[in-house]
């Protein structure tokens, strides 16, 4: 007599199923009954973002978990429709530490971080970042090369980046930023001249 066994796959389905439906159930607001991918990476950028923070005096971080839907995190902005995450504001927070690469997951227009301060390299690659029309580190304590992938972002508009501690040669791509109304790169060791 043969046995046949059923296939789990149906109950790992419905299992996977049931538990998301419970986690979009418990957030407040979420226009859809199911997490997409690209939420459930957003969610895992931001919660990356926060872990690199090493002070936040204004516990502004403190009720990113998993109770409140991300888009209604503190200095989060998110796009209608698919809710993907296009802003991160948090000028003049002081908040303190790295910035982590993984915030090249999120579909940034806007990173405004001026007045706080982050230092260390920007490990992430701008390529991941085409939509971003404003970037705003001025007076932080960020070093290194202006990375040359920022070149992939096209749209910029907004290029504050002064006060820093960016080293090198200003980079010639720069000079091919159509859209950009506003640049301040002053206040570095950056030798040459914008082109």
């Amino acid at each position: 007599m043969a046995t046949t066994s059923q296939s789990p796959k149906p109950l790992v389905f419905l299992l996977c199923f049931s538990s998301t439906f419970i986690v979009v159930i418990g957030q407040r607001e979420v226009p859809t009954a199911l997490v997409s991918l690209s939420n459930v990476s957003d969610q895992f950028a931001l919660l990356s973002f926060k872990s690199l923070v090493t002070r936040d005096p204004y516990n502004l971080l403190s009720k990113w978990n998993f109770n409140i839907f991300f888009c209604y995190w503190n200095g989060v902005s998110c796009s209608c429709g698919l809710q993907r995450v296009v802003a991160l504001n948090f000028s003049g927070k002081a908040l303190e530490g790295t910035i982590s690469p993984y915030i090249r997951n999120l579909s940034l227009q806007v990173l405004d971080l001026l007045y706080d301060s982050f230092y260390g390299h920007l490990l992430f690659d701008f390529s991941h970042l085409p939509l971003l029309e404003n970037l705003s580190i001025r007076r932080n304590n960020i070093e290194g090369l202006i990375p040359q992938t920022l070149s992939h972002c096209q749209g910029l508009q907004r290029l504050s980046a002064g006060f820093n501690q960016f080293y090198g040669s200003i980079p010639k791509f720069l000079g091919s930023f159509s859209e950009l109304k506003h640049l301040n790169i002053q206040g570095h060791r950056l030798t040459g001249t914008i082109p």
